[in-house]
């Protein structure tokens, strides 16, 4: 062989180990199953595995009214209350000491069927359906007139509260009108300012064109469909669900978009759960949504997907929803409930499930809530029942 030809083959090789070398040292990609589906269960523990059996309004010390039978049970970290979507004169509490719920007279609810707007750093805040009144408990027995929304249009949507700096904030369904706060004590009728935020014209020729015309300046605060407060920030869904917006307690005249609007992206039920912000986001594509959960960093700048995620419609009971999640401090854990499963996390990020064979629900029904009463178990709202499940430490 010449010394050319040994060259040539000596070359070759090279460049054949060259391109075949990276084959060998990159390890293939490790197929995850999504934990999205009850078919992916993780048995974890036994302990996990939950006894469920369902609970109506008569279990928690009501007498039905008419044809209404809907209960939600809230938590805001101090009491827990079983709301009754009636119009009814007292409300329902979990009394600790006799671990049992019970009814107290609350003649608030003779004005109209109740509606909580914020459970969470030991307040309720709440409204009366068709009034502009703000309505506050501690404890889920005592109830104030927390004060008013004096021209607010239409009606609540949402609300939150900074229990730390004191701030209470709602928001109306009126583009014009849509932000109120407020400082002041929840017990004391005061009335709660309107977040204006108008960016006034100062171009004299604009400013005259728009007088000529009649054309008011547009406020620059945004309606909400969903808030929390997380990190001393108030942090909201802005209405149309398309992006996400934040704002200081201390100054609600002006929001700023941390999200903003993307092609087809939309997102609801944004909630502040021991430190961790999460949110859903969904993508409609073709005839089905593809559905996350997904978690916020503390400024609600960036947006992170978690394991969890269903493809199907939107009203499936399967989809990961914020609302059903709650922080298990005896497991040192987060907790989600969805059909059929019981998923648990330490971070938030990484959910591992377990089959709960008893927590089925049916006709396209959803859950939308879920407590922990210490001590005495878990309670996730559907439609027309509770579910429970007993369980203590």
């Amino acid at each position: 062989m010449s010394m050319k030809s040994l060259k040539v083959g000596i070359t070759t090789l090279v460049l054949l180990l060259i391109i075949a070398l990276p084959i060998f040292l990159i390890e293939p990609a490790k197929q995850v199953e999504s934990s999205g589906s009850a078919n992916n269960a993780v048995n974890i523990d036994d302990s996990f595995k939950l006894n469920w059996q369902k609970k109506y309004y008569k279990d928690f010390g009501y007498n039905q009214n008419g044809s209404k039978i809907k209960i939600s049970l809230h938590d805001n970290g101090e009491a827990q209350i079983a709301v009754y979507h009636a119009k009814e004169p007292y409300m329902s509490y979990y009394d600790k000491e006799k671990a049992e719920w019970t009814v107290v007279e609350n003649t608030w609810w003779e004005h109209g069927v109740p509606e909580i707007l914020w459970a969470g750093d030991g307040v309720f805040l709440a409204k009366i359906t068709g009034m502009a009144n703000i309505i506050s408990s501690f404890d889920g027995i005592t109830w104030y007139n927390a004060g008013c929304s004096k021209n607010a249009k239409n009606s609540i949507t949402t609300g939150a509260y900074d229990n730390k700096q004191e701030v209470g904030v709602v928001s109306w369904w009126y583009n014009k009108t849509p932000v109120y706060y407020s400082s002041n004590s929840l017990t004391e009728r005061t009335e709660w300012t309107l977040a204006t935020g108008t960016e006034e014209t100062t171009n004299p020729i604009f400013k005259y064109l728009k007088g000529l015309f009649g054309i008011e300046d547009q406020p620059t605060v945004p309606i909400f469909s969903y808030l929390t407060a997380h990190n001393g920030l108030f942090v909201g869904v802005v209405g149309g669900e398309r992006s996400i917006a934040v704002a200081d307690p201390a100054n609600l005249e002006e929001w700023t978009t941390t999200i903003p609007e993307q092609s087809d992206t939309y997102y609801m039920f944004i909630r502040s759960i021991n430190a961790k912000l999460f949110v859903m986001k969904y993508r409609y594509d073709g005839d089905l949504f593809n559905v996350n959960l997904c978690m916020l960093s503390d400024d609600g700048t960036e947006l992170t997907e978690t394991n969890l995620s269903h493809v199907g419609d939107l009203a499936d009971n399967h989809i990961p929803n914020p609302q059903n999640i709650i922080w298990m401090e005896d497991w040192g854990k987060y907790a989600l409930f969805t059909e059929g499963m019981l998923y648990i996390s330490d971070d938030g990020l990484t959910w591992e499930g377990i089959k709960q064979k008893e927590l089925i629900t049916t006709n396209s029904d959803t859950f939308d809530g879920a407590i922990y009463v210490p001590g005495d178990g878990f309670y996730v709202n559907a439609s027309d029942y509770v579910y429970y499940a007993p369980y203590s430490k």
